[in-house]
């Protein structure tokens, strides 16, 4: 049924002269409570109240009021939707929206709330300009570069090619030729409580001078004077810590417009230069490490990762952890990615008839979606690396083992345990019965080996004792694979990741074993039979288990030093 909106709007009695601009746009007078009436318009969606519209200060017949979450256009900004439900019946859902327009209209709203809207005032100035920023921001003033084209600023970064090169995978060009200018990094160090530049309002040089030096120490200071040049272009990144807690991040461009001036000089605090320089306000689009990382809820430690085996798991938890703000990583792997395993691997169908190593088509797909990725790769085998010393396990924070082999496992565990660095087997079982992480090598007993008892049972599985091994032949040994489906690999990956941030985040006691379990249909109809575990309750198998340890464990229960001086 089709609401009638015009006949919605004329029923309330704090609508009144409801006049139609089309079916879905209307303009009218809104009386609030304060007596005060406002000529607004408002927008409805064909989904309302699904849906809710947009509300506008009418323009035309009233100034738009310089008051918090309202905008230059006159759009109301009168609900954060996310997490709110509201009414579903149409008459309720307009009352609710015009409380919360009312709200915004007659709060008496203090500084801290245009703060809060900090970076869209920011943006409205007019002449601003759009710079990118890779340049991690610190609690100390520096010198940085930014990149420059046809002399205006397209980016700010550090001076270093680690710098370079993320910014050269953000902007999909080679910047190695281009041209680099100082800038100059200023975190101010005191709140700022002032005003917030919008529209045709920016500060004027005298103002940023006053901001500048009233807002950091004597120390900051000094450094921001040795950073005395003579150019025709300066270039300032600023912190501000705001009213609300959070600090924002602006760009000045200082161009000079008076050519007289040949000496070094630092406009952002020196009066006597203030008039010689236009000021050029840059909105800062942040692409650095700790604003992606707050946004996407990750990991903040900078570790460096080795992950064994990339294949369908492998993959899957290398795009989590990518994701999860974790940057360095190694990945070992002598296997290419063959097009009868696509459909479960991270990389797709399109990837594998290039007939190229996993770890090199990873390396390019992932270093291509997050440019602050860094792989290392090593096509080759996993346990002669290792045993050749070609590689040091010591020289990594986390290692990951995503093979799936019991036997290759059981070797790499003894490797591991001989080290310093922590590590988690993960794997997943046939026909997607269920997925298992373990924790190794991370304070006291409990690895791998543990896992295994006499009779060579695996004390984790879900499967039940099998003389016929759980694999599928399509047409003979040489197709021979173990059944399980992308979103096993995928459950499995995430169940790991999980893990890998809660040791990231100290919330580890030790080495546990935690598991996911999948339907048991197709793996009972191939003539099967689960275990004893499979059958434990699914909170129990999710949670930390360490029953699995072996007190006595040819591996584990030897002390890694005294393990080292065996070997």
């Amino acid at each position: 049924m089709k609401t009638d909106f015009k006949k919605l709007l004329s029923e309330k009695e704090y609508i009144e002269n409801v006049e139609t601009i089309n079916p879905f746009q209307f303009e009218f007078l809104f009386n609030m409570r304060n007596g005060y009436t406002i000529p607004l318009e408002i927008t409805f969606s064909p989904l309302f109240p699904s849906q809710l519209p947009f509300v506008f200060i009418n323009k035309r017949q009233h100034i738009i009021p310089k008051i918090p979450h309202v905008m230059n256009n006159g759009l109301i900004c009168f609900l954060e939707r996310e997490g709110v439900i509201w009414n579903n019946i149409p008459e309720s859902t307009l009352d609710f929206v015009f409380e919360r327009v009312e709200k915004v209209l007659i709060a008496d709203s203090p500084k801290i709330e245009y703060h809060r809207e900090f970076s869209y005032y920011f943006g409205s100035l007019q002449g601003i300009h759009y710079v990118f920023s890779v340049f991690t921001p610190s609690d100390y003033p520096m010198e940085i570069s930014v990149l420059t084209l046809k002399n205006r600023p397209l980016a700010f970064l550090t001076e270093n090619n680690e710098s370079k090169q993320v910014l050269s995978r953000v902007l999909n060009i080679n910047i190695n030729s281009r041209k680099f200018d100082k800038a100059f990094f200023i975190p101010l160090d005191l709140t700022y409580n002032g005003s917030v530049p919008e529209r045709d309002r920016f500060w004027s040089n005298t103002d940023i001078i006053k901001l500048v030096k009233e807002h950091t120490t004597s120390d900051t200071i000094s450094k921001i004077k040795d950073f005395a040049i003579n150019k025709n272009n300066y270039y300032y990144l600023l912190s501000i810590p705001l009213l609300t807690g959070e600090k924002t991040i602006i760009g000045l461009w200082y161009k000079k417009i008076n050519p007289s001036i040949s000496k070094k000089v630092v406009p952002i605090i020196d009066e006597s230069v203030a008039d010689c320089f236009e000021i050029i306000p840059l909105f800062i689009f942040r692409e650095d490490d700790s604003s992606l990382v707050e946004r996407g809820g990750g990991v903040k430690k900078n570790i460096n990762t080795l992950l064994i085996g990339c294949g369908s798991v492998g993959s899957d938890l290398l795009f989590l952890l990518a994701r999860s703000g974790i940057k360095n990583f190694t990945i070992l792997d002598n296997d290419s990615l063959n097009i009868e395993n696509s459909y479960r691997h991270f990389l797709g169908m399109n990837k594998s008839i290039l007939f190229k190593p996993k770890v090199e088509l990873l390396k390019e797909e992932f270093e291509s979606r997050y440019p602050n990725v860094e792989i290392k790769t090593l096509d080759k085998d996993a346990l002669s690396v290792i045993d050749k010393r070609e590689i040091n396990l010591n020289d990594y924070d986390l290692i990951i083992v995503a093979i799936g082999d019991p036997n290759v496992e059981r070797k790499l565990n003894e490797f591991i345990v001989k080290s310093s660095t922590p590590a988690i087997f993960t794997w997943v079982e046939a026909y997607g019965i269920g997925g298992h992480a373990l924790m190794v090598n991370n304070r006291g007993k409990g690895c791998y080996e543990c896992l295994i008892d006499d009779e060579l049972n695996m004390l984790s599985a879900f499967a039940g004792k099998s003389d016929v091994p759980f694999i599928k032949s399509i047409n003979g040994c040489a197709t021979s694979f173990t059944p399980y489906g992308s979103i096993d690999s995928m459950e499995t990956a995430l169940l790991a990741s999980r893990l890998v941030l809660r040791y990231l985040n100290n919330e580890i006691n030790g080495n546990p074993l935690i598991s996911w379990r999948g339907s048991s249909k197709a793996f009972e109809k191939s003539g099967y039979q689960t275990s004893e575990r499979y059958r434990q309750p699914l909170d129990i198998l999710m949670q930390d288990t360490y029953e699995y340890i072996n007190s006595s464990c040819k591996i584990c229960s030897i002390h890694p030093q005294e393990a080292l001086s065996n070997a």
